[in-house]
């Protein structure tokens, strides 16, 4: 599928059941997620089988959402955090600013979200929300339950894996913020992601 981007690790799980799935978007709480469901006994969904079962209506999908320009920041500073790249150098670099405008996305963390979806069918999502990382507990926990899981976390309130656990990389986030919140040129290259908000049903507890 031309419109299908695969994550590196576990792009897909499926309930014993197979009833339900989760299509993993990288950087949208998706480390915890998979241990959450790997915990319910849920599975990798083998490659050749992905394809099929994302456009089935019949298996009911979560994905999780994100801000796509928050999202975008956090990915490109975890890539120049993991590259050791000094990328607040380049900032004020019109040539650098052109490059990324050409050409966004560097790895799992910078894909655009709408790539990890595809065309998916009987999509449903939970929204990620920094100001009330609450708000995301209870909904998994709520959405795992629903699926005939146990949930523990739904009144975690914590924020997952947050920048500031490491100096430089909280440095590099914010001058990225500081740099591209406001830029309308990013977020047009965004604008599938930002439309993924009206297109999928929203997950509320």
């Amino acid at each position: 599928m031309a419109n299908f981007f695969r994550p590196k690790n576990y792009a897909m799980k499926v309930d014993p059941k197979l009833k339900y799935a989760w299509v993993n978007i990288p950087k949208n709480a998706s480390s915890f997620t998979q241990k959450v469901l790997d915990d319910n006994n849920w599975v990798d969904v083998p490659e050749d089988l992905i394809d099929s079962m994302i456009e089935s209506s019949s298996v009911k999908k979560l994905i999780i959402l994100r801000d796509p320009l928050e999202r975008w920041i956090s990915g490109l500073t975890q890539f120049a955090f993991d590259q050791h790249i000094n990328i607040i150098d380049f900032l004020d670099n019109k040539s650098f600013y052109k490059i990324i405008l050409s050409n966004p996305v560097f790895d799992d963390h910078t894909e655009f979200q709408h790539r990890f979806i595809g065309n998916g069918k009987n999509v449903s999502y939970i929204a990620m929300d920094k100001e009330n990382p609450n708000y995301f507990y209870r909904c998994l926990s709520t959405w795992v339950m629903h699926t005939g899981g146990i949930a523990n976390f739904g009144n975690w309130s914590q924020l997952i894996n947050p920048a500031n656990i490491h100096q430089r990389k909280l440095k590099i986030n914010q001058e990225l913020l500081t740099k591209f919140s406001n830029d309308n040129m990013i977020k047009g290259l965004l604008k599938k992601d930002y439309e993924l908000f009206e297109k999928y049903d929203r997950f509320t507890n």
